[in-house]
């Protein structure tokens, strides 16, 4: 048995109170069987409403309560819009340049933001002071292709998940 969050859509694991991406209760996750039917769900597929215990039809819009898989999923990512795509150009293009957290900004996540910054800013002004040999050259190297690929992975997976 699976359980799907109804606010973003992932997949929360057994023995969780809550998602752990956006935060909603666990007990109002859809419950979701093997085969990919919906076994147990409090809420109205059609009009989104509250379903009363054991109910075969919604008492707000009279449809019947299905408890098999709907024709189209019932949780769905939108479209990416203007926003998204600015923050992923910030991400990728000035983090080609060792410039990390703009796409993080566009997001308004201001704590991560600030953390790249941070880092960026020790990257520029103590890393010339630490390439004074080879081996701190080569681990500062790898040091900033990690931050690179961490502030873009951040960005990827909240791209999707903000509210319309």
């Amino acid at each position: 048995m699976t359980r799907v969050c109804r606010g973003c859509g992932n997949e929360i694991p057994e023995g969780q109170d809550f998602c752990y991406e956006c935060g909603a209760w666990a007990d109002q996750a859809i419950r979701i069987d093997n085969r990919g039917g919906i076994t147990y769900s409090d809420m109205c597929l059609n009009c989104g409403k509250a379903l009363p215990n054991g109910s075969e039809y919604c008492p707000y819009c009279g449809e019947k309560v299905q408890y098999t898989a709907p024709s189209e999923p019932a949780v769905t990512r939108r479209t990416l819009n203007a926003m998204d795509y600015l923050s992923l150009a910030l991400a990728v293009i000035p983090g080609f340049f060792n410039i990390f957290g703009l796409g993080q900004i566009i997001q308004r996540r201001w704590s991560k933001a600030f953390v790249f910054i941070s880092m960026t800013i020790v990257l520029y002004y103590l890393a010339p002071s630490f390439s004074q040999n080879q081996s701190t050259t080569v681990v500062l190297f790898f040091l900033q292709i990690g931050l690179f690929m961490f502030s873009l992975l951040d960005v990827f997976r909240n791209v999707g998940k903000r509210e319309q």
